[in-house]
């Protein structure tokens, strides 16, 4: 038969401040970075190309002359578009100066062209 043997008490650990302020601002850290990343960052208007920058609509009373521009570049999604001396990111469903949507991008010899709705 066993007998029981009295066992010394615990000793209370000691809170040590500084790891865990350390440790609560990571997690708090890491908190806000995954909240930022779900949430994510305030969306910046993506019809850049729908703006007239000399002020005039582009709607239906717009002039009967037809504005001008100039796809660049395109990797499929998006292109590079020269409309008036500047150059502007469009993507798929963008406005384009003419008031047309952009609904693709095509190559044709050698030369990029917007496909529009």
């Amino acid at each position: 038969m066993s007998v029981a043997t009295p066992q010394p008490t615990p000793k209370r650990f000691k809170l040590r401040l500084v790891p865990s302020l350390v440790g609560a601002l990571l997690c708090a850290a890491a908190l806000a970075s995954s909240l930022y990343y779900v949430v994510g960052p305030q969306n910046v208007p993506t019809e850049v190309a729908a703006i007239d920058p000399s002020g005039t609509p582009t709607g239906a009373g717009a002039s009967p002359n037809q504005p001008s521009f100039e796809i660049l570049y395109s990797n499929g999604d998006q292109g590079l578009m020269v409309y008036e001396g500047y150059v502007y990111v469009v993507r798929l469903g963008d406005k384009l100066p003419n008031g047309r949507r952009m609904i693709g991008f095509q190559k044709r010899d050698g030369n990029w062209n917007a496909v529009t709705l």
